[in-house]
């Protein structure tokens, strides 16, 4: 069962976000040294030698499952910082004063909470509990109730409040006639899906390609890269603008040959979405969740991609700026695609 333990001291709140893997590594020392003496019992495994070497790397990821156990995270109020453990070693420290916001991030289904900085506030963030498959769990419920609450008081109750100011120096838009156009570099896209749409056309110049195989294979060879080609030649030819006189957001497409129009007061929120294939980093998009009244339905319109997550903030004051949400807070929804 998930469970995130914590300690709460007059001055200071510690957060074991993986106490569980104490546990864990010793039932998995137990139970793979015992299948370790077994296979070499029963000759499987011919020497001794092998089987120390074997027992050696049990005993060094036990270790090592035991301290990410003990790794905790400690909001101390006398010196007003978080500072992370790891191994008894210090890995993170954070002034409260840079602390942005603390949200929960979901990750393959499982909700965790992490701090995330003004420096770098749709980051990596740093983990300060478990991950909960369930908002039904009891743990969760009472972290909810207990942790959060704390953690306001030291970190959040007596900052002053930050009113957001107008941007008048735009880095993400280019400006004509009262028009914000989204500046967004695709030409690697360009290439790449000009490269891949070549690639049909020299399979189709060799009709003896992959002859000796089965007709599907061949097929998904040569037509494969053309569709993913026209993707990402049409992505160069997608933009998304603001109007501000008009007070509308442009989609356009197909070098706009298609464009969608939906008015200011459709925009809900901004989306930021963490994306990870095979658990490696790709980028992270910034959404704009509309409200499509007439369709009963909401649409997340993708407005740009960071590989620099420390730029995102500063694209969403920009945008707020053209919005005229000079205050807006965002709300933050994190998700990784896999």
């Amino acid at each position: 069962m998930a469970k995130t333990h914590w300690i709460d001291e007059a001055d200071t709140l510690t957060i074991y976000p993986a106490r569980m893997a104490r546990r864990i590594s010793i039932i998995y020392l137990i139970a793979f040294t015992t299948l370790n003496i077994a296979l070499y019992l029963t000759q499987t495994l011919t020497s001794i030698s092998t089987l120390l070497i074997f027992e050696g790397l049990i005993l060094l990821l036990a270790i090592f499952l035991y301290g990410s156990g003990e790794r905790k995270a400690v909001f101390d109020g006398n010196s007003r910082q978080l500072y992370t453990k790891f191994f008894g070693i210090t890995t993170h420290t954070i002034p409260f004063d840079q602390i942005a916001t603390i949200t929960p991030y979901d990750t393959m289904g499982a909700i965790s909470y992490k701090v995330f900085s003004k420096e770098n506030r749709h980051g990596k963030g740093i983990l300060i509990s478990c991950g909960y498959s369930k908002l039904t769990n009891k743990n969760l419920i009472a972290y909810e109730e207990e942790v959060l609450p704390r953690i306001n008081e030291l970190v959040f109750s007596n900052r002053p409040l930050h009113v957001k100011s107008p941007v008048f120096d735009f880095q993400f838009f280019k400006e004509e006639n009262g028009i914000y156009k989204i500046l967004f570099n695709k030409t690697g896209g360009l290439i790449l899906g000009i490269l891949l749409i070549a690639l049909t056309f020299f399979i189709l110049a060799h009709p003896d390609f992959m002859n000796d195989r089965e007709s599907y294979k061949r097929w998904m060879v040569t037509y494969l890269p053309v569709v993913l080609g026209v993707i990402f030649v049409n992505a160069f030819f997608t933009s998304v603008s603001f109007d501000k006189p008009n007070r509308q957001i442009i989609y356009s497409t197909l070098g706009g040959a298609i464009r969608k129009i939906y008015s200011f007061d459709d925009f809900i929120q901004f989306l930021i979405v963490r994306k990870s294939t095979n658990f490696i980093y790709t980028g992270t998009e910034v959404k704009a969740v509309l409200d499509l009244p007439a369709q009963g339905k909401t649409r997340q319109l993708i407005l740009i991609n960071f590989r620099n997550t420390k730029n995102i903030e500063r694209f969403i004051d920009e945008a707020n700026t053209i919005l005229g949400l000079f205050e807006y807070s965002p709300s933050q929804i994190n998700m990784d695609d896999e």
